[in-house]
C-alpha cells in the first residue's frame, strides 16, 4: 500500500500573548523522513491587528504585512527559511498550520489565509505545495474514529425560514442550495434533511445521533451573524425564524457519541467577521465539542466563489481524503478572486486525513501478502491473537471505555491518562477496592452490550466474531475476559473449550496447569485466556489494573503460564494479533510472553505475522517508525519474528482475509486434487 504521505514535513506556528500588548511566535518543524530532532525557536511577534485591519482592501499588502509581523523575529524567520529548503531539497511538501494558544484568542479574527511567504512574498494557502490549516486544540479526548472511504456519509442540512426579512436576510433558495450541495458533494453518499420539514435544531441532532447513520460531513446551509457571540438562524416547528446560539449547537454536537468528522459552515459569516471580531466565531467551539474539521466562509464570500471552489475541494477529498490539500486545490482555482481567502479551514487532525484505505502500508506487492497469510490460516498454521478493541462494534474501544468510567468516578489525573483503562482500573481499585474495580469494568462490558448487540450470535456476515468463529482454526487467545468469542463460536456449530489458569501465587494456591485432555480441533478449539475471565469466582484471574499487569509480568517470569496445549501451536503458527494498538500493554505482555517459550526461534521462519495499525491513531507517516520500534522494543535478531503492519482496523482485516480464502479456496480445492494424484502416482 503506497502513500504520499511521507511527502510532507510538518511546521507549525503557534501564537501566544506574552503580556496585555506583546505576542510570541514559536515555530516548530517535523520532517519524517529525518529521525533527527529540530530544536523550536521562539521569538517576538510584531503583531499590530489595528495596522492590519487597514489593509482589509488590499489582501496582498495584508498577507504581505502579516507575514512580516509573524516573522519580526529572525530566529523564527531563520527556522522557516531552513525548514523550507530542506523540504525543497527533498522534493516533498509542507504542511503549514497555524495554532492560535489559548492565551491569543483575538488573533482567531486575523486573515491568516492571507499569509504570504517571508522571502519570496508568495501566497501560502493557494499553493499545493503548502497544505494550509488553522491547528486548533480540544480538551475533547474521544479518539477519532476514521471511516473507510466506501464507506463515507454526508448530511446536507439546509435552512430555509420564513420571516428573515426581520433581520435583513435575504430568502434561501433551498432547493437551489440543496442542488448546489449534491453537485459540491460529487460521489460522496449524501442525505437532505431540511427539504420536507423545518429544519430545526433537535431535529438536527436527532439525525445526527440515529444509530447505523453515522455522518462524516455536515453540509449545513443556513444564514449566520456574529455580534458578541455567532448565531445561526434555523427554524421552529412551523418553519418560521429560529435564532440558534453557536454555543447550543456545539454543546449538542458534544454529547453526541460520534459527532460529524468534517462540519461544511456555508452561512455567510460561519467563521468569523471581515472585521476580524472572531473571539466568538464558531469554528474553535466546534473544534472544542470534538469536530475534527471545520471549514467555514468568513465573511461575505460570494456565491460564484463558492460555487467554483467547493465542488473542486470535494472532488479532491475523495481522491486521498485529506482536507487541507484538498482545500488547498480548491484555493488555487479562485485565486484571482478577491474573496479566495475566506474559506477557512480549522484542523484537529494532524494528518489532515477524513477517511483511510485499509491495506499493508509500505508493502509494494499487498498481494503476495495476503496469498501468505491466507495459506496460513487455510492449512490450519495460524492463531488468531485478540485484543481489547475486537470488540469494538459491541462495547466500544478500550479508550473510550477507560473514558467513561473515568468520567463516572471523578478520575482526578491528567486528561490523556482517562483512556488508559490499566490507569483507570488502578484508581478505583485505590479509592474503592480491587473487586469494585473488577466489577465496574465487568458491569460497564454488560451493559454496553445490551444497548448495542443484544442478539450476539445474530449480528450480520460483517461481524468480526462471526468471521472469526468461520475461520479453520484450532487455538485461540484472547485478553479479553468476555464470553463473546466462546458463544460465537458455539453459534457456529462449533465446541469451544475455555480455559484460563489462576496465575496469582498466594500462601494457598500457586499458578497451575489448567486441566484439559485431547488436542484441539477446528470442530472442538480451545480459546485460551491469558488474562482471566469474568466467570464468578475466577475473578482473581483478571488482570485489569497497573498493579495486576506487574504481578503478571512477575509470575510470568517464574511460572509458565500459557498451558502445554496451546505453547506448542504457538510457535509453530502465523500470530495474527487483532484488536491491538502499538502501544498496548496487553499486546507487549503477550508477545514477550510468546517470545519466552521454548522453540519460539521457529517463528522466526515464518514471514507473516500480522499486527493492526489502527487508522485512528496512526497515519502512514507512522509506520516506518512503527516498524522500527516494535522491532527494537519486541526483541530483534535472525530469529525474531517481522511484523508486518495492517492499516486498519480488526474488522477490515478479518473482511478482507474472509474475502481472501473465499477467493483462493478454488485454487486450494486444485492444489489438493493434484497433490493426491501425485501421492497416487508415487
Amino acid at each position: 500500500m503506497s502513500s504520499g504521505t511521507d511527502r510532507y514535513a510538518e511546521l507549525e506556528l503557534g501564537l501566544h500573548r506574552l503580556e496585555a500588548e506583546g505576542y510570541q511566535a514559536e515555530l516548530r518543524f517535523t520532517d519524517p523522513a529525518s529521525e533527527a530532532e529540530v530544536p523550536a525557536e521562539k521569538g517576538r511577534a510584531a503583531l499590530h491587528p489595528g495596522e492590519l485591519l487597514t489593509l482589509q482592501l488590499d489582501p496582498r499588502a495584508y498577507g504581505e504585512a502579516l507575514a512580516a509581523q509573524v516573522f519580526a523575529d529572525e530566529r523564527v524567520r531563520g527556522l522557516y527559511g531552513r525548514a523550507k529548503a530542506a523540504v525543497e531539497a527533498g522534493g516533498r511538501f509542507l504542511r503549514l498550520r497555524v495554532l492560535v494558544g489559548p492565551t491569543a484568542p483575538d488573533l482567531h479574527g486575523l486573515r491568516w489565509e492571507l499569509l504570504r511567504d517571508p522571502e519570496t512574498g508568495a501566497p501560502l494557502a493557494t499553493s499545493e505545495r503548502v497544505l494550509f490549516s488553522r491547528f486548533l486544540v480540544s480538551q475533547d479526548w474521544r479518539p477519532v474514529k476514521l471511516h473507510r472511504q466506501e464507506d463515507l456519509a454526508a448530511l446536507i442540512a439546509v435552512a430555509a425560514p420564513s420571516g428573515l426579512d426581520r433581520f435583513d436576510l435575504a430568502e434561501v433558495d433551498r432547493d437551489g442550495e440543496i442542488a448546489r450541495a449534491q453537485k459540491g458533494l460529487g460521489g460522496i453518499r449524501s442525505t437532505v434533511l431540511g427539504r420536507e420539514e423545518p429544519l430545526t435544531l433537535e431535529r438536527l441532532v436527532a439525525r445526527l445521533r440515529e444509530r447505523g447513520a453515522a455522518t462524516d460531513i455536515l453540509y449545513l446551509v443556513c444564514h449566520g451573524s456574529l455580534g458578541k457571540v455567532p448565531w445561526l438562524f434555523l427554524q421552529d416547528d412551523e418553519g418560521r425564524v429560529a435564532r440558534v446560539e453557536g454555543a447550543a449547537l456545539a454543546d449538542r454536537l458534544r454529547e453526541l457519541p460520534e459527532p460529524p468528522r468534517l462540519v461544511v459552515l456555508a452561512s455567510c459569516e460561519s467563521a468569523g467577521t471581515a472585521d476580524g471580531s472572531t473571539q466568538a466565531a464558531l469554528a474553535p467551539r466546534l473544534a472544542e465539542a470534538g469536530v475534527t474539521a471545520v471549514l467555514a466562509m468568513q465573511g461575505q464570500i460570494s456565491m460564484e466563489t463558492v460555487e467554483k471552489a467547493v465542488p473542486v475541494f470535494f472532488s479532491e477529498l475523495v481522491k486521498d481524503g485529506r482536507i487541507d490539500r484538498a482545500l488547498a486545490v480548491a484555493r488555487g482555482t479562485v485565486r484571482d478572486r478577491s474573496d479566495a481567502w475566506m474559506p477557512a479551514l480549522s484542523l484537529r487532525l494532524k494528518s489532515g486525513r477524513l477517511w483511510y484505505e485499509p491495506g499493508f502500508a509500505g508493502e509494494e506487492d499487498p498481494f503476495k501478502k495476503w496469498r501468505s497469510i491466507a495459506a496460513s490460516v487455510r492449512q490450519g498454521r495460524s492463531v488468531p491473537i485478540l485484543g481489547p478493541d475486537i470488540g469494538e462494534h459491541l462495547y466500544g474501544t478500550a479508550r473510550e471505555r477507560a473514558a467513561r468510567l473515568a468520567e463516572a468516578h471523578g478520575f482526578p489525573l491528567e486528561p490523556h491518562d482517562r483512556s488508559d483503562l490499566a490507569k483507570v482500573a488502578q484508581y478505583l481499585s485505590v479509592v474503592e477496592s480491587l473487586q469494585y474495580a473488577r466489577d465496574a469494568v465487568a458491569d460497564q462490558l454488560k451493559a454496553e452490550i445490551r444497548r448495542r448487540r443484544p442478539l450476539l450470535p445474530d449480528s450480520g456476515e460483517d461481524d468480526p466474531y462471526r468471521i472469526l468463529a468461520g475461520l479453520p482454526v484450532s487455538v485461540y487467545v484472547t485478553a479479553n475476559a468476555d464470553p463473546v468469542l466462546a458463544r460465537s463460536l458455539g453459534a457456529a456449530g462449533r465446541s469451544p473449550k475455555q480455559l484460563h489458569r489462576r496465575w496469582r501465587k498466594s500462601r494457598d494456591s500457586h499458578p497451575a496447569e489448567p486441566p484439559y485432555e485431547g488436542v484441539p480441533t477446528v470442530a472442538c478449539p480451545v480459546v485460551y485466556h491469558p488474562f482471566g475471565v469474568f466467570d464468578s469466582g475466577e475473578e482473581g484471574t483478571l488482570v485489569l489494573t497497573e498493579d495486576d499487569h506487574l504481578d503478571f509480568l512477575i509470575s510470568a517470569a517464574e511460572n509458565k503460564l500459557i498451558p502445554a496445549v496451546v505453547r506448542g501451536t504457538l510457535v509453530r503458527s502465523s500470530l495474527l494479533f487483532l484488536g491491538f494498538s502499538l502501544d498496548d500493554l496487553a499486546f507487549r505482555v503477550l508477545f514477550r510472553l510468546i517470545l519466552s517459550l521454548d522453540g519460539s526461534s521457529q517463528l522466526g521462519d515464518l514471514a507473516h505475522v500480522g499486527v493492526q495499525v489502527d487508522p485512528e491513531a496512526h497515519s502512514l507517516i507512522d509506520v516506518d517508525r512503527a516498524r522500527n520500534y516494535l522491532a527494537q522494543s519486541l526483541g530483534a535478531g535472525r530469529d525474531a519474528p517481522r511484523i508486518d503492519l495492517f492499516w486498519g482496523t480488526a474488522a477490515d482485516f478479518l473482511k478482507e482475509l474472509r474475502d481472501q480464502l473465499a477467493t483462493g479456496a478454488d485454487a486450494a480445492a486444485q492444489v489438493e486434487e493434484a497433490e493426491d494424484e501425485w501421492v497416487t502416482i508415487g
